[in-house]
């Protein structure tokens, strides 16, 4: 039985770069291996959403494993904690937070704390609290995130009577990530009387939480380095666990998840994937590729669909804006790639969920490129790259058409 493997090297489109003569950092790069996937099968490029919406990771994500992006999506702090291991019940509502660094006005200095590399001590600190009879519990998850979960009463009836959550008070969809803006204050969906108690709950909860972390011993220690402290909570993508079809159910393939970040974990726990945690995948630049394409190599015997996320060619770009990183990284995930040249009736796909341009240090709707490795439908592109691959027969596709071509229906 023939199978499939699909890698989503995230944030991987990008834009002609100055110092590359023109290129983009994957065009500039050596890939030999990527390039032999492509010149064996059909290219493209893809829009994993529609062009007029910001594509989040994890929405474009839902949209090429082949679900509603709107319908299915639970909010992005119910992935995270999946992906952190949690089990959330229905009633509880869960956010995604980012450390960021706010001014004494609460404007948004840095959305990340320039990037810090734990969380783990400051959730401790802030890691239970109650307030108005709602439960407030943080985890750390990957660098500078946390989720959030609150539960209680009020939480419960307010999720029975809405099927929105609370809006988000990190100001990301301003800009997104604009920074000198003031933090955005919650609000509840609605006129519940339930709903003003959380979202009032909530913003007490922060600035609760902004004092105790101006004062922590950590973040005084980052300013006297020259370091930005880690000082409020930015909240994002609340939600509440959904009932949805599995990826078992929906497509009659037994699958699993490879991957180092919690929130693509998340996924693949969220759609019933076996999700596969391999020693070193950090979900960073540093992760272990190597140990992740042993793992897929070990998934396929056992699976018919194995997802693998790599999260690097993001960071190199949303992070730091660099260029040379980005491409360099790309190199070194190439070079891992030879096993995957000699599978046996394997399918093996390599796009990207988003482009995330380095000049712009966030993602874009610019295409990504996308290949299908299949000698039945081989085309004439040779070399893996947003312009080679846009002159392959794939053509443009979205997201919601990506499975149906993958999978050959």
């Amino acid at each position: 039985m023939q199978k499939t493997l699909l890698i989503i090297l995230d944030g991987l489109g990008d834009r002609p770069i100055g110092a590359f003569n023109g290129k983009t950092p994957l065009e500039a790069a050596s890939t030999p291996n990527m390039d032999k996937l492509a010149a064996g099968g059909a290219c493209g490029v893809m829009n994993a959403m529609p062009k007029n919406l910001y594509p989040t990771s994890e929405e474009a994500h839902l949209a090429v494993l082949g679900y509603d992006f709107v319908k299915d999506y639970p909010g992005r702090g119910v992935l995270e904690a999946l992906g952190i291991g949690l089990k959330l019940k229905s009633d509880e509502l869960a956010f995604r937070v980012d450390f960021g660094t706010v001014d004494k006005d609460l404007k948004l200095i840095d959305a990340r704390a320039g990037v810090i590399e734990s969380v783990k001590e400051l959730c401790k600190t802030i890691g239970d609290v109650e307030i108005d009879g709602i439960k407030f519990k943080i985890y750390p998850s990957l660098l500078y995130r946390g989720v959030l979960i609150l539960s209680g009463n009020s939480v419960k009836n307010y999720l029975k009577r809405s099927k929105s959550a609370v809006s988000d008070t990190d100001p990301h969809k301003a800009g997104p990530h604009k920074l000198g803006v003031r933090v955005l204050h919650p609000k509840a969906f609605g006129d519940s009387k339930e709903g003003k108690t959380v979202a009032r709950a909530l913003e007490r909860y922060q600035y609760l939480t902004y004092e105790i972390l101006n004062e922590h011993k950590i973040n005084k220690k980052r300013v006297k380095k020259g370091k930005l402290p880690a000082n409020f909570i930015l909240t994002r993508g609340g939600g509440h666990i959904k009932n949805i079809e599995s990826f078992k159910d929906k497509f009659g393939l037994k699958s699993a998840c490879i991957a180092g970040a919690p929130l693509y974990k998340g996924i693949g726990a969220y759609l019933g994937m076996k999700v596969i945690n391999v020693r070193g995948a950090t979900g960073k630049l540093d992760t272990n590729v190597k140990a992740k394409i042993k793992a897929v190599q070990k998934s396929l015997k056992k699976n018919d669909f194995v997802f693998l996320h790599i999260k690097g060619t993001d960071m190199a770009a949303e992070d730091f804006g660099d260029p040379k990183m980005k491409k360099e990284f790309i190199e070194r995930i190439d070079k891992e790639f030879s096993p995957l040249l000699k599978l046996k009736n394997v399918v093996i796909s390599v796009t990207g969920d988003h482009a995330t341009p380095c000049e712009l240090k966030d993602h874009s709707n610019d295409v990504v490129p996308v290949l299908i490795s299949r000698e039945k439908s081989k085309d004439d592109v040779i070399k893996f790259g947003e312009s080679e691959c846009s002159k392959g027969s794939l053509g443009h596709i979205y997201g919601k058409d990506f499975m149906k071509i993958l999978l050959g229906n």
